[in-house]
């Protein structure tokens, strides 16, 4: 613009010229000017006409001059301010007279109200040339990626009376007599004004954004390289100097479109899915516009408010009475779209997308669609969907980014899961497609299917019967780079790429869960009942006193309501019945957190080792095959063993493996920091030291075992070695825990699995320098290995000194479950925390503070040998 300024001064607007080059400043981040108090003048030498001026003398533009004159413009655009308008000719205006939106044949049937949105919805508070429109600021300067910029129109402008409301219980109060309604969320947001969307070729190019593309939102409308579009209306003719601004012309009236929102409420194609968006908002009362309309019209005595949708971005988190929501990933009916922005404010780079199936479209799913035909046949219709189930179907349908979202980009795109769309063009109903002021809705023919209905997670999601998990796998306790709170075990669950097994107790059936640290307890020990509190919308659980010595439920003692306790402790109740893999046949599965579950009577009945312990089952009550694996539904929780290794191993039953527990046991702590003991008091009651997070195999050497290796020099007792000079008791005490540690493997294996032949590592380093004299060829500063094979109805191991052991398969003294756990920190103990009932010992941290951090489990077999590794 200022080359075509000269230097000329006239004092008598100068401080319009300022004002004008500050804006540009500010809002456009151009260049500085150096004319900042001259006026401006044409090349010929003449001084510009103002923007009032310039269109009355053009003389084709009286119908837009006349919306200048109607509304009391006439002295704003001929002497102050600086503006950009988007001008309509009268030949524009002629072909509108013909056909638009609110039926109008002629000027003087336009009201008030409609020339309102015609004029201020084609200008912007600011001066900008094309070029520069689609440049923004938001704290740092981006050339050419805005896409909308905001209008002189507000939502103020025009506040309807609504009688037609959504059918949802928030709206019942004000059913039957009406409500004046604003539809977009300026009530948090501050910002009123409607933005208008426009296409620049250096906005397309730096987004990937090809002509196609724009043909495809706009309906058909062919675009050439160079041009710009206001939505569909192209600009004819751009950047008409003026003293107060930029006049570009139209091919069109620019008419304002709604938002997405009241988009899909007006058109009665699309009304199933409109009307399930719209059980997600409420009105709410909005105090700072009905004071301000009521300034503008004293005569206004009534009250307005604000149509807001419960929202992650730019809407609300609770219902008008303060209760918790289901969330939409975004306000559909927010003019000023910001979810990509760093500012609330600014509406410039991108808008969202929403693909909504037409009626027909969602009839046909649920008529043919085998998962749309299961919906149907679960509720019926789809208002009968719960809040959960219609939010994971409307998501599935909503874009929070056009820009990833355009038809060059369909086969590319992926959902908030990150999982294909698988989307095609001929899914689309382009001539029906709406670009709104916040963003494209693209009708289609078909329906896109959450994976939430057709994973392991669907059948969790889709029954009134399993609540409770249905809450733990929905937790969103993580967040994701962008700030954004995700539920992992959600996303862990609906992987198309890995098989699960998924066990699900059902909520009638969750009564008797036995808490680890509860039941560690010396004093009062308790059980707890999971059930899931429809009024707060989350879980709790019941505690109920318990005998561990008579496996008697007593009477309830309190209610946990701590979500961060309940979360843990569901979570590590989840990770202990899924399996990773097809469970194709009955036998023993290892499950993510490395618990061990015994399948049997065709997978139909299921044990953990407390289970197994108490001869009890969990049994299978229903069973779903999904995409990735299949969901069984169970008539209780699995219980996994309480036993530790330490107890299972120290059991005064077994007398068979009391002299290896000795040695386990007895290891001297004179050395502690360079050779730790075998058990550390932790978990339960002891933990293995060395076991970390997995599952293991224990060897027990029989007593018998044991005293043929004395017997023969093999290894010595702790009384031999405790009576050797100190030089010699330290490497004679390595060699014993090392051979010790030799008896634990890496990874379960059971007896009557099936055939077994493979080696595993065992759980000490091989230090010595030559490895020539290893069976297996493990090479130095590895672990040992061990052979493992099948033989004659149980396990043959073959060590790294070429030795060989069985396990021995005496009832009780084989496939026998124990884990270790980990609570809070690696020193904590059951007496650490507060009996369930709030009683112990002084200075105990409330039971309610108790995690479960890690654990390891192992499956112990008695055998007929030591096991050498020299």
């Amino acid at each position: 613009m200022r080359d075509y300024f000269q230097n000329k001064a006239y004092p008598g607007i100068r401080s319009f010229v300022m004002l004008l080059m500050a804006g540009l400043l500010l809002v456009a981040c151009e260049r500085e000017y150096i004319y900042d108090i001259e006026e401006p003048v044409s090349p010929d030498g003449k001084p510009y006409q103002s923007i009032y001026q310039s269109l009355k003398e053009k003389g084709n533009f009286t119908n837009y001059v006349r919306l200048i004159e109607d509304l009391d413009y006439k002295d704003i655009l001929s002497l102050t301010g600086s503006k950009t308008i988007f001008a309509a000719d009268d030949s524009a205006f002629e072909e509108f007279f013909k056909s638009n939106p609110w039926g109008v044949t002629a000027y003087e049937n336009l009201s008030l109200s409609q020339k309102k949105q015609l004029f201020n919805f084609s200008m912007i508070n600011n001066a900008y040339t094309i070029e520069k429109l689609s440049n923004y600021y938001d704290g740092q300067f981006h050339e050419g990626m805005a896409m909308r910029r905001p209008t002189a129109l507000s939502a103020m402008d025009s506040v309807p009376f609504e009688t037609q409301l959504p059918e949802s219980p928030y709206w019942d109060a004000y059913r039957s007599k009406g409500l004046y309604l604003i539809k977009d969320n300026v009530r948090s947001t501050g910002n009123s004004d409607i933005p208008l969307i426009f296409f620049s070729q250096q906005f397309m190019d730096r987004g990937g954004m090809t002509n196609n593309d724009f043909s495809f939102l706009s309906g058909g409308k062919i675009r050439e390289t160079d041009d710009f579009h206001i939505f569909n209306s192209k600009v004819i003719e751009r950047d008409i100097v003026c003293k107060n601004g930029y006049i570009h012309v139209l091919d069109n009236v620019l008419v304002p479109p709604v938002n997405m929102a009241e988009y899909l409420t007006s058109n009665s194609e699309i009304s199933i899915f409109s009307d399930m968006l719209d059980r997600f908002c409420a009105p709410y009362y909005d105090a700072a516009h009905t004071a301000l309309y009521k300034q503008l019209h004293p005569g206004f005595t009534d009250s307005i408010f604000n149509k807001i949708y419960f929202s992650l971005y730019g809407g609300v988190y609770a219902a008008p009475d303060g209760t918790p929501v289901s969330l939409l990933p975004f306000n559909p009916g927010w003019n000023a779209y910001a979810v990509l922005s760093t500012s609330r404010s600014a509406v410039y780079p991108d808008v969202a997308a929403m693909f909504v199936p037409t009626n027909e479209a969602m009839n046909n799913y649920f008529n043919n669609d085998i998962t749309g035909m299961l919906l149907k046949e679960r509720y019926g219709s789809w208002e009968n969907f719960p809040e959960n189930v219609a939010i994971s179907f409307l998501k599935r349908h909503m874009r929070t980014s056009l820009m990833e979202s355009l038809p060059s980009k369909f086969s590319k795109m992926v959902d908030d899961q990150n999982y294909q769309m698988k989307v095609s063009e001929a899914d689309i109903l382009k001539e029906h497609n709406y670009m709104a002021v916040n963003g494209e809705v693209y009708v289609t023919n078909k329906v896109y299917t959450p994976v939430d209905f057709i994973s392991v997670y669907g059948p969790v999601l889709l029954s009134e019967d399993t609540k409770v998990m249905n809450w733990a796998i929905s937790y969103p306790s993580d967040v994701a780079v962008d700030g954004t709170p995700f539920a992992f075990y959600q996303l862990y669950l609906n992987s198309l790429v890995v098989k699960y097994g998924l066990f699900i107790p059902s909520d009638e059936y969750f009564n008797k869960y036995i808490d680890p640290v509860a039941y560690g307890q010396a004093g009062v020990q308790g059980v707890l009942k999971y059930w899931y509190n429809e009024e707060a919308t989350t879980v709790n659980a019941t505690i109920y006193g318990y005998n561990k010595s008579t496996d008697e439920i007593g009477d309830s003692i309190g209610v946990i309501r701590d979500p961060a306790f309940l979360q843990n402790r569901l979570w590590k109740l989840l990770d202990s019945h899924v399996v990773v893999g097809d469970i194709s046949k009955d036998g023993y599965y290892i499950t993510k957190s490395n618990d061990i579950i015994h399948v049997q009577n065709e997978g139909n009945s299921i044990q953990g080792g407390f289970n197994i312990e108490k001869n009890t089952t969990a049994n299978v009550i229903r069973k779903f095959k999904q995409e990735n694996g299949s969901t069984y539904l169970l008539d209780s929780p699995i219980q996994q063993t309480l036993q530790s290794i330490y107890s299972v191993l120290g059991d005064l039953q077994k007398d068979d493996f009391s002299l290896f527990f000795e040695l386990l046991n007895d290891v001297p702590l004179d050395f502690v920091s360079e050779i730790p003991p075998i058990f550390t008091a932790r978990g339960m009651d002891y933990c293995v030291s060395f076991l970390n997070a997995y599952n293991y195999t224990v060897y027990v050497p029989s007593n018998n075992a044991i005293n043929k290796a004395i017997n023969d020099g093999i290894i010595k007792t702790w009384d031999v070695i405790n009576g050797l000079p100190q030089s010699e008791r330290k490497k004679e005490t390595l060699n014993m825990v090392r051979f010790l540690r030799y008896h634990f493997q890496d990874r379960a294996v059971f007896v009557g699995q099936g055939v077994i032949n493979s080696t595993y590592d065992s759980n000490t380093l091989k230090l010595e320098e030559d490895p020539s004299s290893s069976h297996w060829g493990t090479s130095a500063n590895k672990y040992y290995k061990l052979g493992v094979k099948s033989v004659d109805g149980t396990i043959e191991l073959t060590t790294e000194s070429n030795g060989k052991a069985r396990v021995i398969t005496k009832k009780g003294y084989h496939n026998l479950i124990a884990k270790d756990y980990v609570f809070n920190t690696n020193t904590s103990l059951p007496s650490n925390f507060k009996n369930v009932d709030g009683t112990g010992a002084a200075g105990a941290a409330a039971f309610t503070s108790s995690k479960i951090t890690t654990s390891s489990s192992a499956v112990i077999h008695l055998i007929d040998n030591v096991l050498t590794f020299k």
